[in-house]
């Protein structure tokens, strides 16, 4: 247990160091959001135009992690205003950085962060479970030290570790027979952002399977309840319109990109200029292809899955994986960000199969140079100029595609009969 402690720790004074160093644009918009929600409350933020930023989009747990990354920088302001005034030596400095635009970035990446930490923590108790202490510290360290895992959330500012976290406690849940708590623990998860929705068919199939009738219509109501007392805040009025119009206009997305920076299918054929998901692939539009071969794929996984009986531990972490892989691989509009859920569902399976341990790793390398591929940072003029070759980028997605294939066959061979 001191062991994780330390990692943590470790983890911690790392990812602060990184989040120093630089930011997306999108933990700008945070800083806007924020001082918005804050300033002018929850009740219409989704209908404001917030000055200098994009439309509010994320689901309404995120808007409360703005609201309260808001209320902590002004309550740590007025502290360290307190004390410069009584400790003449305190670096006054301090006071105007934290006021500034800087540390604004700094504290709304403080939730990614410390979620990190509950998924280093998380990722230590399941695998502990599963094998033993030794084997979950490796699970831990693999997600504290792994840098597509900081790099998202400490020097991007983004927030998949939040409803990875979620996520990752609902499979966990599953594992030992909690469904009530795995139900809620993905419902959190998909109301702070929803790009882990795509391993839900796989949680579904494995959480109907074992929870009871009664249980299932218990959680029904908690989730409606959940869901509804979450939203009301930010509409009062028509609530459940409201919620209908406003999923549905996330879920598409506020691009029409075919693809989005992502190494998958479309990037290889297409590359990556701006091109809308309606243009022709074999005389059809490429968004219904897309979905086609998502589908065909979801349906002969849980078909596989229901033919060959197999349990919900180590089986339901692999198969919510895959299904993440062929989402990000097949349909459109795909963000390089949504290939987190694959890497973090799949920790806990290489941590027991050793031999899946290589093909882990490659696939982090090319997620990292896929996260690294037109943002550039930090800025390496030579790694820019090699990654921005298209042969290159080709190879990599070529090399996503031969990861993917070799997990199916593992999968199919090894885990189906679990």
């Amino acid at each position: 247990m001191k062991k994780v402690i330390l990692l943590i720790i470790f983890a911690f004074i790392l990812r602060l160091g990184i989040s120093l160093l630089a930011e997306h644009g999108d933990v700008i918009n945070y800083y806007y959001w924020s001082k918005d929600i804050f300033l002018h409350g929850l009740s219409g933020f989704y209908e404001r135009e917030v000055p200098n930023a994009m439309h509010p989009n994320y689901p309404p747990i995120t808007s409360y992690l703005f609201w309260g990354t808001a209320a902590l920088q002004g309550l740590i302001w007025k502290i360290a205003w307190f004390i410069n005034l009584k400790i003449p030596s305190f670096p006054s400095n301090f006071i105007f950085w934290w006021e500034s635009a800087k540390g604004w970035y700094f504290i709304n990446k403080l939730p990614a962060i410390l979620a990190d930490l509950g998924i280093i923590y998380l990722l230590y108790s399941f695998v502990k479970k599963l094998k033993n202490e030794k084997v979950g510290f490796w699970a831990a360290a693999v997600f504290a030290f792994n840098p597509v895992f900081f790099y998202n959330s400490s020097l991007w500012g983004q927030t998949e570790s939040i409803c990875a976290f979620f996520m990752l406690l609902a499979f966990y849940f599953l594992t030992f027979g909690k469904s009530v708590s795995a139900i809620v623990s993905y419902l959190l998860s998909l109301l702070t952002k929803p790009s882990m929705y795509f391993a839900l068919p796989v949680f579904l199939f494995y959480w109907l399977k074992k929870t009871k009738l009664r249980k299932i219509l218990i959680s029904l109501l908690i989730l409606i309840v959940i869901t509804f007392v979450l939203h009301i805040p930010f509409h009062p009025q028509g609530t459940i319109t409201w919620m209908v119009d406003f999923y549905q206009n996330i879920l598409k997305g506020p691009l029409n990109y075919l693809v989005a920076n992502s190494f998958n299918l479309w990037g290889l054929l297409f590359g990556f200029d701006n091109r809308p998901d309606t243009v022709k692939f074999l005389g059809l539009p490429a968004y219904f292809i897309a979905y086609a071969l998502f589908i065909v794929f979801l349906i002969w996984l849980i078909a596989f899955l229901y033919k060959n009986k197999s349990k919900e531990g180590l089986t339901a972490l692999f198969a919510g994986a895959l299904l993440s892989f062929a989402a990000f691989l097949f349909l459109p509009r795909m963000h390089e960000r949504y290939f987190y859920p694959v890497l973090v569902l799949l920790i806990p399976v290489v941590a027991l199969n050793k031999k899946l341990r290589s093909i882990y790793f490659a696939l982090s390398f090319i997620h990292l140079i896929n996260l690294y591929h037109f943002w550039w940072v930090p800025k390496v003029d030579f790694l820019i100029k090699v990654l921005s070759n298209i042969y290159v980028e080709k190879i990599f997605i070529m090399a996503n595609f031969a990861c993917f294939f070799w997990l199916i066959k593992v999968f199919n061979k090894e885990y189906a009969k679990e």
